[in-house]
């Protein structure tokens, strides 16, 4: 019962919180929905490389930023029912390629809570969004993919990892690394703090907010969006 109230607290109440708190910038390019995320087609170029980390059992963002824009997408998650359904979909092809690993600041290995609804796909390394039963999982921090990948930069980065994405992001920028684009969703016990700060934090580097759908925002590094 308690979860079903978070829930709907989070979605119902919360949600709309943020979407006063967290508003669009001016000069930001437009953005379309495409499934939960706001997608600033108009920031994203061919030849891209994308980083996707969490994929659960939706690919409709990975494969329309791939097939429309002709970026470069790899998509990443550990969760062996995500790893079934991108082997069983055939989302590895041209311009588009998968890891078995979550993202993390650094490579190790770390447990991953099952979802409270057995009916959800994502799995957590934050235990308090996590059921009973878990698996352990390798974990590799975005420099490292990067060497492993031969990347000397990533154009855009979605991060939809169940709250370890201010983990992640913490870590990517401590390294020097800024996406032009980044689409994160704002997941945990304190999304709306996070997202609230982290927006600021961002809006600091020079990254604007595109747009928003739910707990997911999309940012622009303004100073890019007119570079060649």
């Amino acid at each position: 019962m308690f979860d079903r109230v978070r829930e709907f607290l989070r979605y119902h109440v919360e949600s709309p919180i943020l979407g006063w708190l967290v508003r669009r910038d001016p000069g930001m390019p437009d953005v379309e929905r495409v499934a939960i995320w706001p997608l600033p087609g108009g920031a994203i170029r061919s030849g891209d490389i994308v980083y996707s980390g969490g994929v659960g059992e939706d690919l409709l963002l990975e494969r329309a930023v791939a097939d429309r824009f002709e970026a470069n997408v790899w998509a990443f998650d550990p969760t062996p029912r995500s790893i079934a359904y991108v082997e069983r979909t055939g989302f590895v092809g041209p311009r588009r390629g998968f890891l078995p690993v979550g993202l993390w600041n650094a490579d190790t290995t770390l447990r991953f809570h099952a979802p409270t609804d057995p009916g959800h796909v994502s799995h957590s390394v934050m235990s308090e969004l996590g059921g009973a039963t878990h698996f352990d999982a390798p974990c590799r921090s975005i420099p490292s993919v990067m060497r492993e990948l031969g990347h000397d930069r990533i154009d855009v980065l979605k991060l939809n990892i169940e709250g370890a994405e201010h983990v992640v992001l913490e870590a990517m920028l401590e390294a020097g690394i800024q996406p032009r684009v980044l689409l994160i969703s704002w997941e945990g016990d304190r999304a709306l703090a996070k997202a609230r700060a982290w927006t600021a934090r961002l809006r600091g580097l020079g990254y604007g907010v595109a747009g928003r759908f739910g707990w997911a925002i999309a940012y622009v590094k303004a100073s890019a969006l007119h570079a060649p």
